[in-house]
């Protein structure tokens, strides 16, 4: 019968010799090429399967035939090099340049034509301005010729001297019939003969005459008719103011009026201390074409 310390005996032998046996294992493994694992037992070299000696021949050297080097593969063209894609490009740049042509002579266009616009805008607005004016000239013409006509009717009716019953009439102090004075006096005048003062020059002024001849209206103008000035006179005779245009005046001639005036503010009346200081009358102007 076994015992208990035989069987660990037993027990303990039995793991050395496992132990020892793995190890044998694992050394024979490791002493082995471990190129020739897939390989199994190294055989020696030849070129057939029967053979005899005892001297190994020298293997010829296989010549080695050098390897071209790899043809390089040209890189696949990326889609802006292909020529398709520069085509493309090509239209669109062109198209682009076409574009900007197309637009800039629109608006080239539409410059010129704004501008035809507007200078035929100026044109017919001047024409209208120039239309304006005219119409203007016309009516002032006929409104001053109609006002002449009106004044040389008053005028004519004035120096008629007939009454509503058609008989002859007149005036003056001679006691013989007619109209005492002169063609180119006023009517508003009292003075009748010794002061008219000149051919086409009468003058209103209670007791005074004219110092020398009177200065004659120097003008340029084609129109006829009277300008009554009103004169304002000093003590010596000189004359401080004049206003032609009062009553008896027949036309509207600014010309005329205004050479009356000058022509006044030259008279020079005779002095008299007695008279009053600032003596009022008026000086008649006859301008006739010849």
């Amino acid at each position: 019968m076994i015992t208990t310390k035989e069987q660990r005996i037993a027990t303990v032998g039995t793991a050395v010799f496992c132990v020892l046996l793995l190890l044998m294992l694992v050394l024979v493994r490791f002493i082995n090429d471990p190129t020739d694992e897939e390989e199994g037992v190294l055989v020696n070299f030849g070129d057939t399967e029967q053979g005899m000696g005892e001297v190994e021949p020298r293997p010829a050297v296989a010549q080695t035939i050098p390897t071209p080097p790899p043809t390089p593969t040209p890189p696949e063209p990326t889609p802006t090099q292909t020529g398709e894609e520069e085509v493309v490009n090509q239209d669109f740049e062109e198209s682009a340049v076409i574009e900007q042509k197309k637009r800039a002579e629109q608006k080239k266009r539409q410059e010129e034509l704004q501008r035809q616009q507007e200078l035929e805008r100026q044109r017919i607005a001047e024409e209208q301005r120039r239309q304006e004016e005219e119409r203007k000239r016309q009516e002032e013409q006929q409104r001053q010729q109609q006002q002449q006509q009106e004044i040389n009717s008053r005028a004519a009716s004035a120096f008629a001297g007939r009454n509503v019953n058609g008989g002859n009439t007149g005036e003056g102090n001679t006691g013989q019939p007619g109209n005492q004075g002169s063609l180119n006096g006023d009517i508003n005048s009292n003075n009748r003969v010794g002061n008219g003062g000149g051919n086409g020059i009468n003058f209103n002024l209670a007791g005074r005459s004219f110092g020398s001849t009177p200065p004659k209206p120097e003008y340029n103008s084609k129109s006829e008719g009277k300008v009554v000035v009103e004169i304002r006179v000093d003590r010596s005779g000189t004359v401080v103011s004049a206003s032609p245009g009062k009553a008896g005046t027949t036309t509207n001639d600014p010309v005329l009026r205004e050479a009356a005036k000058a022509a006044a503010l030259k008279a020079k009346f005779n002095s008299d201390p007695n008279a009053a200081e600032i003596q009022v009358g008026t000086i008649t102007y006859t301008f006739i074409q010849e």
